[in-house]
């Protein structure tokens, strides 16, 4: 009886493969690490618009605006201001991209859009 004559089957994942499923994780998390801040940012830019669409002192646009700005001061996001705000109809609405480098030649680009709530 020769030893070799029986074939055992191998189950479960190889070196190679064990590599590629830990270099997947490690881009995915490497993303999801440097885009953490800027849904963070959104976050706050949309808990800001449904605060102020709905202050009952802020009676004009520009109080509005101004309103924002403000916050977006106390919350250190120097990327947008009031001026980029889209007032209609007692809505307060934003759209705006966020670049995040990833590397030196690859950008994620993420287009965030939020509205007050009725």
């Amino acid at each position: 009886m020769n030893i070799y004559s029986k074939r055992s089957h191998q189950h479960g994942i190889g070196l190679i493969g064990f590599l590629l499923v830990l270099t997947a994780f490690g881009i995915l998390g490497t993303v999801a690490l440097k885009a953490m801040p800027a849904y963070m940012e959104f976050y706050s830019v949309q808990a800001t618009v449904n605060r102020i669409a709905h202050d009952p002192l802020l009676q004009n646009d520009s109080d509005i605006r101004t309103a924002f700005d403000r916050q977006m001061q106390v919350d250190s996001i120097h990327d947008m201001s009031g001026r980029d705000l889209e007032i209609s109809g007692g809505v307060v609405a934003m759209h705006y991209q966020k670049k995040i480098a990833l590397t030196d030649t690859m950008t994620l680009l993420i287009d965030f859009d939020t509205a007050s709530k009725p």
